[in-house]
């Protein structure tokens, strides 16, 4: 039977999951309880995204092996996957109290403490493996991260330059690599490592998602947004929040005082939703760009690029008409523009579906707007004051997903 773990392990590394499945379950049928046979199982499930199939394994396996790190370190990879960083601690705490001398388990310490924002405790964990194995690609990469949200830029840098001398053919090192030159605002260095990174593995997704915004890199605009988007991911959801909230009360004491400012905070707070789709727009007509983005950039693009013509078209019909049908249109067209560029804001199924189901509704409220106002030429009927409503309540719990996210 060590024939078909050994098969299993072969067939896990080349990616052929069904294969695997299908020869540790022919194992596992008469070694029900080899541990072996139960880590490579768990692993198929999470790396075919079966997360609920993997906790189960991990959970059973501990009833009677409570002392195997493997499968406490498979729960907290678990709950780092479902946003659960105190239950991914304790897990990987309780793995590294068995067994201390693994230097990876101190990189998914350590990428956790990341994910919290904790920099500093997260550059100790990573120190803390590479003490370990002062080569584990893992640690270094992790390191540097830290290193840089801390704003020790050189030396993360060093430590990525470091990290490539050991494994220069190493794809996700270029990508992290292209990341931080991309934060540092150098987007053509950027593009240097994420094209390297893809030459490695076509398939990389952190650094095929890195190459469209080191692209879009090259205009101002989109430069000033990604300065604005990096500068809020190394914020802690707390301190997002209070931002969000202080962009607000001015944006009202502007409103009030010196509207001048109220437009230009107004259009600031619009263009962070927008300039993302409408630049891929721009991105497609590059004849390489267009490649980069992925099926869901797409879609939403061409529904920012529908919503944009209808609105610039239903608004200049109605300077020219005076028909307010066609003012409610270009309304709803307008202010559709913002939950729509929205639709894929959430990396979680679950709230991707609830947002997609949530843009819908709204869609719909105005239509009925639209075709109401036609009927009794009343342009802010119910139903487009209850779309209006919806779209403001669509900012804040878009705000929610990615600071709980985030």
């Amino acid at each position: 039977m060590a024939v078909l773990i050994q098969r299993a392990q072969i067939l896990l590394q080349q990616g052929r999951f069904e294969d695997a499945f299908t020869a540790l379950r022919q194992h596992l049928s008469t070694n029900a309880h080899d541990t072996e046979g139960l880590y490579l199982l768990a692993v198929c499930y999470l790396e075919t995204g079966n997360t609920a199939e993997a906790e189960q394994v991990a959970a059973n396996t501990l009833s009677f092996a409570p002392y195997d790190d493997r499968f406490l370190y498979l729960q907290s990879r678990i709950a780092f996957i479902k946003n659960q960083y105190n239950e991914a601690i304790r897990a990987i705490s309780s793995a590294v109290a068995i067994n201390p001398h693994y230097a990876h388990y101190f990189a998914m310490w350590s990428q956790i403490l990341l994910n919290k924002k904790e920099y500093e405790a997260a550059l100790r964990k990573a120190d803390e493996g590479l003490a370990l194995n002062p080569e584990d690609e893992a640690c270094l990469n992790l390191r540097s991260h830290a290193l840089f949200s801390l704003g020790r830029k050189e030396e993360a840098f060093s430590g990525l330059h470091e990290a490539l001398e050991h494994n220069p053919e190493n794809a996700y090192t270029h990508a992290n690599l292209g990341w931080k030159w991309l934060e540092a605002r150098n987007h053509r260095k950027a593009l240097e490592h994420f094209r390297e990174s893809l030459k490695i593995d076509p398939n990389n997704e952190v650094a095929r998602n890195g190459m469209v915004q080191a692209m879009k890199a090259k205009y101002w605009l989109y430069r000033q947004f990604l300065n604005y988007s990096f500068f809020m991911g190394r914020q802690k959801a707390r301190t997002q929040w209070a931002i969000i909230i202080a962009i607000f009360i001015l944006t009202q004491i502007a409103n009030q005082y010196f509207y001048p400012l109220y437009i230009v905070l107004a259009l600031m707070a619009i263009s962070t939703w927008l300039i993302t789709p409408v630049s891929n727009l721009f991105l497609r007509l590059n004849p390489y760009g267009r490649y980069a983005l992925s099926p869901e950039q797409t879609k939403v693009s061409n529904i920012v690029g529908i919503l944009l013509g209808g609105t610039l078209l239903s608004g200049t019909a109605f300077l020219i008409t005076g028909i307010n049908g066609l003012l409610a249109l270009c309304i709803c067209t307008g202010v559709m523009l913002l939950p729509s560029a929205g639709l894929y804001v959430s990396e979680r199924k679950k709230s991707r579906n609830f947002t997609r189901w949530y843009v819908w509704g709204l869609a719909l409220l105005g239509a009925l707007g639209v075709g109401f106002t036609f009927l009794t030429n009343e342009p802010f009927n119910i139903f487009v004051t209850v779309m209006l409503i919806g779209v403001f309540g669509y900012q804040i719990l878009a705000n929610y997903i990615l600071t709980k996210e985030g």
